[in-house]
């Protein structure tokens, strides 16, 4: 079988990862520090065959010196224990950065105590943008996109599960039919804004703040940004359903909504016992997951180091089998000092600009996997605080960028089992190197541009990730005929209509001098189309004119011959047709390019 060797910057990379160890959570987490964060809440994981009855005195003890109570909550599914700080009256009390870190070190004084860490706010990936924008090129472009369209020959993710552990999810027309039962996990009813703390309803009653309403930004406010509807309608948006909104990218997957991000972000300790339930873990007081997921996407992050309680519960999941794909943030920075980005055993995912760039905005570094686009239209609710109905909106961000590649790995997955680790190698082998960062020892990008295509042909071809190695393009035959059988309307008296027809699997090449389109107006109801009242033309994929095929002209030839090897092949071909006259009922009823070298569908 042909292949091609696939490296990230050479065989001294490969070993040095070889040989690579993890990192290692600091015994005192103090990363977060920087932030200026104040905290309640602290973590502390106890040393093998050590009980809770050490810990209570140790509580008791660090508690009279701090001035502060500090009480046991519960025990997590990850094993650490979950310690409020309370002022004299019960109440929980904030902690600034300084005593945080005294409290911190005054606990693991003792020696019982494995590790300690603050129960810091993780918060949303993304930044909003203008929501008028109804393209999204960078799902069928090849090089500068996934190069999703001729992927969905092969998988469209039916029957996997995703997981999206975000803000919730609201009723949606696009989405409804793709979305499992989930579960709310935030545990502070103030911040779940539902009345109560966890329960089965994964609903996001809006994530908006007032100035001073969040302690780690007390300047700041926000509008509500239905964050968790956006990344799962990037996922599992249905397809085909008479040409309402938009396509996700993996539209036969189902979602698992897990609530953990509410007013003001959500906390590590929700968080991690939401990623074990939603793999099928058990989390005590919380019903089993009746639909575990094998993908998890964490569109979330926070300064500081991966914390042992974040590692513990991402090893869980994936040791339940799933694969958790998490944004490396919006920073600018180097992942290294972002959570989860920088934990062990996830794909962490950078994003790229429609130039097929990293992004401005996106975290770097060697610990970013891959990359896709940062910018996705999807489903949201329209409201600026609670519910008010359903829309779509662009965004922009890492957190558009990670649901593109857990839509590949769930892709990946409907065609076959496959481990955490070969599902991330698939997408890593078989992307495509973005000359910027791919190879930037600073600025890196991973191994690049995630292919949803050439992955998905790879794995029909028998590769499974467990060896460096990708097929090369001519292994497999290009697509000869690309049609779209769907009616669009031609408005009368000047306007126009664009009907779009998706070329794919041409690896790069321009189009072919000998290709062939055929196209076919149709008229509803009575009356003829007067071909002197039309102008139509084959637009290709960069918007550039390839050939006007008719201008009001008296005969309408409906096949011919385009010479297109000045064009780009891969990517969305228009039929625009212009109606000059006043019939109201001319359609483009369907229209196809054929390229030589073979006749009819691949």
């Amino acid at each position: 079988m042909p292949t091609s060797s696939v490296t990230k910057a050479g065989l001294a990379l490969i070993l040095l990862s070889a040989t690579a160890t993890a990192a290692t959570a600091p015994r005192v987490d103090t990363s977060a520090e920087a932030a200026n964060v104040a905290i309640s809440r602290l973590i502390v994981k106890l040393a093998p065959g050590k009980d809770s009855g050490a810990l209570s005195a140790t509580l008791e003890r660090a508690g009279r010196a701090s001035g502060r109570r500090l009480t046991p909550l519960r025990q997590l599914a990850t094993g650490g224990w979950l310690i409020q700080a309370e002022d004299s009256a019960g109440s929980a009390a904030l902690l600034g950065p300084d005593e945080t870190a005294r409290l911190m070190h005054d606990v693991a004084r003792d020696p019982s105590v494995a590790s300690i860490e603050p129960d810091r706010l993780l918060k949303p990936a993304f930044t909003p943008n203008d929501e008028h924008y109804v393209l999204q090129p960078w799902y069928f472009r090849e090089r500068v996109g996934t190069n999703t369209a001729g992927a969905w020959h092969y998988s469209t993710g039916a029957g996997v599960n995703v997981a999206v552990i975000d803000t919730g999810i609201v009723p949606h027309s696009d989405l409804a039919a793709n979305v499992l039962d989930g579960y709310d996990f935030i545990t502070d009813a103030a911040a779940a804004r539902d009345g109560d703390g966890r329960d089965a309803n994964p609903n996001d009653e809006g994530d908006w703040y007032a100035v001073g309403e969040c302690p780690d930004v007390p300047g700041d406010s926000k509008f509500s940004g239905w964050h968790g509807t956006h990344v799962a309608g990037s996922i599992a948006a249905l397809a085909n359903n008479a040409s309402k909104g938009i396509a996700g990218m993996a539209h036969h997957a189902k979602i698992v909504p897990v609530r953990v991000l509410g007013r003001c972000g959500g906390t590590v300790s929700d968080i991690a016992e939401a990623l074990i339930w939603a793999s099928g873990g058990a989390v005590s007081g919380t019903p089993v997951n009746a639909n575990p997921a094998s993908v998890l996407n964490l569109s979330l992050n926070a300064p500081g180091s991966c914390s042992t309680t974040m590692q513990d519960a991402i090893d869980a999941a994936v040791a339940n089998g799933a694969v958790v794909v998490v944004a490396a943030g919006n920073n600018a920075s180097n992942v290294d000092y972002y959570t989860p980005a920088n934990c062990e055993q996830v794909v962490t995912v950078a994003a790229t600009d429609l130039q097929g760039q990293i992004h401005p905005y996106s975290n770097y570094g060697d610990r970013i996997d891959v990359a896709a686009p940062g910018q996705a239209l999807s489903t949201i609710d329209v409201g600026t605080t609670v519910q008010a109905g359903e829309g779509y909106r662009i965004y922009i961000g890492t957190s558009t960028a990670a649901p593109q590649v857990s839509s590949l790995a769930a892709m990946i997955l409907a065609e076959g089992p496959f481990t955490p680790r070969q599902v991330e190698n698939l997408m890593k082998y078989n992307g495509t190197a973005l000359l910027d960062c791919t190879f930037d020892a600073v600025k890196s990008c991973g191994w690049g541009l995630i292919d949803a295509l050439h992955t998905l042909r790879a794995v029909g071809a028998g590769y499974d990730g467990n060896a460096v190695s990708t097929p090369i393009p001519s292994f497999f035959p290009k697509p000869t005929y690309f049609e779209n059988t769907a009616n669009y309307y031609v408005p009368a008296t000047g306007l126009y209509a664009s009907s779009p027809n998706t070329v794919w699997g041409q690896y790069g090449a321009n189009g072919p001098a000998g290709a062939i389109v055929n196209f076919k107006l149709a008229v509803r109801g009575t009356g003829s189309v007067n071909p002197r009242d039309f102008r139509i033309a084959l637009v290709g994929v960069n918007g550039s004119t390839i050939k006007v095929l008719h201008d009001r002209g008296t005969v309408l030839t409906t096949t011919q011959s385009i010479n297109a090897s000045a064009f780009t092949g891969d990517g969305i071909w228009s039929l625009v047709a212009k109606n000059f006259g006043t019939a109201n009922n001319v359609y483009i009823d369907s229209w196809s390019l054929s390229f030589p070298g073979g006749g009819g569908p691949l």
